[in-house]
């Protein structure tokens, strides 16, 4: 997970005991960052959001969060210490947590101080992965939310929840370079854009636009040979169940290859599922998916309120 914007610590505890009404100067108290488990459907265990061991996430260098208490403005952390790791942990730096105060926190923040806690913005265009191996790209789209939570023994401890999912194609491509990828649905099922509410009881994406296609740029994956490797797409909870779906791919000669599949599983929230594809077919670009309004940002397919 990665977030440009980095803070020197001690100004982000002078934020946090200035903007909200519920901390008061006291000593030795403690703030802890760690994310729940996405669940691998295909291997059938539970995996941790950068990903380590094909699977596992980690706090990255620059990751920020928002943080609102139940009243007032949010602050925000940038990840200084436990990058690397599972848990982040900080320094209350002179805090007292009200122990009749709750706080919510959100990823990735969102630099606004009026942003409103009911409705936090996410979309999914504009995804790039860049190398076989390239990561990066999912922080940006991994949306976490954490539930009401109260200080303890000094000490307040936010857990991040997954609201989205990642579908996970697993291509082997011949020699060459690789630009795009699509996945394209009978009907529109994919949220482009939409948001949740962090007060809910239970946060959720609420989609404000549909697409029949997602998709995803590649960057810097040309190969030498034949290669078998991972694309990581972050979506809103899809059910593809049952339906027939088109996985294709572009070559910088513009040239697109086709991979049917059936997925037998709906994509929920925290979940990682894979579609395997090692056999393609090429198709005339007259009857090509990917390059159908690639630029926009793909077939639009309808709106929600």
């Amino acid at each position: 997970m990665k977030f440009s914007h980095t803070t020197p610590l001690c100004l982000l505890l002078s934020l946090f005991a200035a903007c909200s009404p519920a901390l008061i100067d006291k000593e030795d108290e403690r703030v802890s960052f760690s994310i729940t488990q996405f669940i691998d459907p295909e291997e059938g265990i539970a995996t941790r959001t950068s990903i380590a061991g094909g699977n596992e996430f980690i706090w990255a260098a620059g990751d920020t969060v928002g943080i609102y208490p139940n009243a007032g403005s949010q602050v925000y952390f940038a990840m200084t210490s436990g990058v690397g790791a599972k848990t982040a942990e900080f320094d209350g730096g002179g805090w007292d947590f009200k122990p009749s105060a709750v706080y919510y926190s959100y990823y990735p923040f969102i630099g606004d101080i009026y942003l409103n806690r009911n409705h936090i913005p996410v979309h999914y265009t504009g995804q790039k992965q860049i190398g076989t191996t390239g990561i990066a790209h999912i922080g940006p789209y991994d949306y976490m939310y954490t539930p009401a939570t109260s200080a303890a023994d000094g000490k307040l401890n936010f857990s991040y929840k997954h609201l989205s999912c990642i579908i996970r194609p697993k291509v082997t491509l011949p020699a060459g370079k690789w630009e795009k990828l699509a996945i394209t649905a009978p009907s529109a099922v994919f949220a482009t854009q939409g948001y949740f509410d962090l007060e809910s009881s239970e946060p959720a994406i609420v989609p404000t636009a549909y697409s029949n296609q997602i998709q995803i740029e590649l960057d810097g994956i040309t190969l030498s040979s034949e290669t078998t490797f991972y694309i990581y797409i972050l979506s809103a909870p899809v059910d593809l169940q049952g339906k027939e779906i088109t996985v294709s791919v572009l070559n910088d000669k513009r040239t697109e290859f086709q991979c049917k599949k059936t997925p037998s599983y709906v994509y929920t929230a925290g979940f990682i599922g894979g579609l395997t594809c090692n056999s393609w077919t090429e198709v005339p670009q007259s009857m090509g998916l990917i390059l159908q309004d690639w630029e926009n940002g793909g077939n639009i397919g309808g709106t929600a309120d």
